[in-house]
């Protein structure tokens, strides 16, 4: 049997998504286009389920998991809201782990989507921490790990961003601008692109105390950063993903740093 392509993916993410992701409005944003002299548009991620485009990935990979599977996670907070949403909505019973850094008001909001479906834990200093926390404790229980990123299911429900604000647009964007943790949006808006919209610059944005993504372009092989600044913490990742840097990189992707400062200031 021949592979299904990326765009097929995609294309079946979309329908598994309708009615529970919201198709989130495209804005003008009219400082940021006086500001640069562009005509800058800002796709509303932050109005969906969760409060990020995070729930995408997370129902569309339980959504195609057995009934019955028990399915665990870690994650910054952003993906456990999806995930939690995506439990909820689809009655699997979930447990996620969160680092001790993840805001109060994200747990909080982590149990209420999840309600009686979840059960959360926190452990670990950053999200790697939890990761492995997560995998050992899909070893000893035999439920499923949900990838907050490093799945191609999970990079095909985020892809759908783009899905949608192509369709949005009047025109096809000179360039998109994409938040970087692990990958998993860039990795599938890029991928998506490529081949919908191949004359689109597609530029990553990392925090430059956790640039994995950039440390794998250069080392040409997802690489573990020794330390990393874990201010914005739904972006503090020490290694890319396994399925998402060649992905990434195939895309012809550019990738930039910002200093955490920086990202406070604007916020």
């Amino acid at each position: 049997m021949a592979p299904v392509s990326f765009s097929r993916l995609v294309e079946d993410a979309v329908a598994r998504l309708a009615g529970v992701a919201e198709r989130t409005p495209v804005q003008r944003n009219p400082r940021l286009s006086a500001i640069t002299g562009a005509d800058v548009w800002f796709k509303r991620e932050d109005l969906q389920v969760g409060r990020s485009y995070k729930v995408r990935g997370a129902y569309n990979t339980i959504a195609q998991l057995d009934r019955g599977s028990a399915v665990v996670t870690a994650s910054a907070g952003n993906h456990a809201q999806g995930f939690a949403h995506a439990c909820a909505t689809l009655g699997v019973r979930g447990t996620v782990v969160v680092p001790g850094t993840t805001p109060k008001q994200k747990r909080q909001r982590i149990a209420a989507l999840g309600g009686d479906a979840i059960t959360l834990l926190v452990d670990g200093d950053t999200y790697d921490d939890s990761a492995r926390v997560a995998a050992d404790l899909a070893a000893r229980t035999g439920a499923v790990v949900v990838p907050a990123f490093d799945a191609l299911s999970t990079v095909a429900g985020q892809a759908t961003v783009a899905v949608e604000f192509l369709a949005q647009l009047a025109r096809v964007p000179d360039v998109v601008v994409l938040p970087v943790g692990g990958g998993g949006l860039l990795a599938g808006c890029a991928t998506w692109l490529r081949e919908h919209a191949p004359g689109t610059r597609v530029v990553g944005v990392e925090p430059a105390g956790a640039a994995g993504m950039a440390a794998a372009l250069v080392a040409g092989e997802p690489v573990t950063l020794a330390e990393i600044d874990t201010v914005v913490d739904g972006a503090a990742v020490r290694r890319a993903g396994e399925v998402t840097f060649p992905l990434v990189r195939d895309a012809g992707v550019e990738v930039v740093a910002v200093p955490e400062g920086a990202d406070c200031t604007e916020m």
